[in-house]
C-alpha cells in the first residue's frame, strides 16, 4: 500500500491515515505528473505545500500540492489533495526574455533552474553554435524543453532529487507483468501514424531533394510522404525529420494494459510482458485506489533502437 508524507508551508511533517481514494497520472504528453487524493480526517489540517508518495520504500511521487479542500459532513472530516511533480515548478513560471548566444545547459542552470532549486543536470555542458530565443510569455519549462529539443535532440525530465535530466539515455527501470493479472489487454496497429518518406529542403536555392525514407513502413507496405523545410525554420532541422519519422513509427503498434494491482514507474520504463522483451517502453499511467481496490492502467509503445 501506498505510503503518504505531506509537508506543511513550515516544512512540518503530516501524517495522515490510510487515503480512501487515490488516483496518479503520469503522461509523456504532459509534463507533471497529476495526483489527487481524498483522506478522512480529524482536527484542523494545516496549510499544505509538498506530498511525498512511497511504494514499496520507493518514491513513487513527489510534487507541490496544488490545491487542499476541507469537507465537513454527517460522517466526518474529509481532505481532499490535488498535487503536480515538481515539474510545475518550471511550468508555472515565466522565463526573462533574453537572446542567448552559444547557449549551454550550465549557463541556463545558472540563469533559470538553479533559482528555482534545481541544482544539479545530467547529460552535456556542451557550448552550441547559433541562438536560443526566450520570448515573452514562455515558461521555464518552455526554455529548457526549446534548448533539449533543437541542441540536445532530446526531451528533458525531472529525476528525484530536483535533478534535471537532458541527456535522452532511456529509462532502465524494469516493469514485469503477467497478462494473468492483468483485467484486460489490448493491442492495436496503427497504419494511419506511419510516414514511409520524407523530402527535406536543406538549401537556400534548392527543392525538396534529400530523401529520408522508413525502411519499417515500407516493409508493412505503407506509403505516406512529407516534406520538410529545414532552410526556413529553426526547428525543422534533417534531424528533426528523421525524430518524426521514428515517432510515426512509434506510434504504429500501441499496448492498453488494464492491471489488478499498484505499478508505479517512470514514463519510458521498458515493460516485460509474460517474461517476453517486445520492445515496450511505457508511455503513460494511471492508477486508481479506492474501495474497490487498486487498478493501474498501462500505455505503452514499441520503441526499436
Amino acid at each position: 500500500m501506498l505510503k503518504f508524507v505531506l509537508k506543511d508551508i513550515d516544512g512540518n511533517v503530516t501524517r495522515l491515515k490510510r487515503p480512501v481514494k487515490v488516483s496518479i497520472v503520469s503522461s509523456e504528453d504532459a509534463p507533471a505528473d497529476s495526483l489527487v487524493a481524498v483522506f478522512a480526517v480529524n482536527g484542523t489540517i494545516p496549510v499544505l505545500d509538498e506530498i511525498e508518495v512511497y511504494h514499496e520504500g520507493e518514491m513513487a511521487f513527489e510534487g507541490k500540492v496544488d490545491c487542499q479542500i476541507t469537507d465537513v459532513r454527517t460522517s466526518g472530516k474529509v481532505l481532499t489533495v490535488k498535487a503536480r511533480s515538481r515539474e510545475c515548478i518550471l511550468l508555472d513560471n515565466e522565463a526573462l526574455p533574453q537572446t542567448y548566444c552559444m547557449p549551454s545547459m550550465g549557463l541556463l542552470m545558472k540563469r533559470h533552474f538553479v533559482p528555482l532549486g534545481f541544482t544539479k543536470y545530467m547529460g552535456s555542458d556542451q557550448a552550441f553554435n547559433g541562438e536560443l530565443d526566450v520570448t515573452k510569455g514562455m515558461s521555464e519549462w518552455a526554455v529548457l524543453k526549446t534548448f533539449c529539443v533543437n541542441f540536445l535532440h532530446t526531451v528533458p525530465r525531472l529525476r528525484n532529487n530536483r535533478v534535471i535530466d537532458v541527456s535522452g539515455d532511456e529509462s532502465e527501470e524494469l516493469v514485469c507483468v503477467s497478462s494473468r493479472q492483468c483485467l484486460s489487454v489490448r493491442k492495436t496497429l496503427n497504419r494511419s501514424s506511419v510516414i514511409s518518406d520524407i523530402y527535406a529542403r536543406t538549401y537556400r536555392n534548392g527543392g525538396y531533394e534529400m530523401p529520408l525514407v522508413n525502411p519499417s513502413a515500407h516493409r508493412l507496405g505503407i506509403h505516406r510522404k512529407r516534406y520538410v523545410n529545414s532552410v526556413d525554420s529553426k526547428s525543422r532541422t534533417v534531424l528533426s525529420a528523421k525524430e518524426l519519422l521514428q515517432k510515426s513509427n512509434r506510434q504504429y503498434e500501441q499496448w492498453e494494459l488494464e492491471y489488478s494491482g499498484c505499478i508505479l514507474c517512470e514514463r519510458g520504463a521498458k515493460l516485460i510482458l509474460d517474461g517476453k522483451d517486445q520492445h515496450l517502453r511505457v508511455r503513460e499511467l494511471h492508477y486508481y485506489f479506492d474501495q474497490n481496490g487498486e487498478k493501474t492502467k498501462i500505455f505503452a509503445e514499441v520503441r526499436e533502437k
